[in-house]
């Protein structure tokens, strides 16, 4: 049995997964032989769950996504056409995204900062280099403190679970397009 948590429902879908359960391994004990978890919960999940294989799912941006789907696949986790469909897909969604914005990125005149390696991930993918002058800051919403000078700040809203994961992903990378863009806007 393949043990997924909610948030990486999707995922079933995406790997074709067939014989799967709907876990909390964050928190509790599961009956599973393989763990989906999210990054960085390796020590917690593996402390509750010493007897499941844990595969942690890395979903910052698209080719994370992809790599995830990889390492199902060189697990035996899923079927491959589908995982090979689901890697199609994301490789076409990444590709348009990036080429309709790549001008808007291309001649972005500010330096982008984020303090989150989660955010800095992101803003790499999408193409923005470093450039000289004023900085806007990009912080996830699970960063935010109440001494926090607002000016010239983009919040990112990280875990919008409204939405499924490949959409969530999009929705980040649209996020931060959208918000720089109004703040190319105001700054003409």
């Amino acid at each position: 049995m393949i043990g997924v948590s909610k948030m990486y429902s999707e995922i079933i879908d995406l790997s074709g997964i067939k014989n799967f359960e709907i876990v909390n391994p964050y928190k509790t004990s599961c009956n599973c032989e393989y763990l989906l978890i999210s990054k960085g919960y390796f020590d917690r999940v593996h402390k509750l769950n010493p007897n499941s294989k844990i595969i942690e799912i890395n979903s910052a941006t698209f080719l994370d996504m992809i790599e995830s789907l990889e390492k199902l696949k060189n697990e035996n986790i899923g079927d491959n056409d589908s995982i090979n469909k689901s890697i199609e897909k994301l490789k076409k969604l990444d590709f348009r995204i990036k080429n309709d914005n790549s001008e808007f990125v291309k001649n972005f005149r500010y330096n982008i900062e984020s303090n989150s390696k989660f955010v800095k991930k992101i803003i790499d993918d999408l193409g923005f280099e470093h450039k000289t002058g004023r900085t806007i800051k990009i912080i996830p919403d699970y960063n935010l403190n109440e001494d926090l000078d607002l000016n010239d700040i983009i919040i990112l809203k990280t875990h919008n679970y409204g939405l499924k994961l490949v959409e969530r992903i999009e929705n980040r990378y649209m996020s931060i397009l959208n918000s720089l863009n109004n703040i190319n806007l105001k700054k003409t």
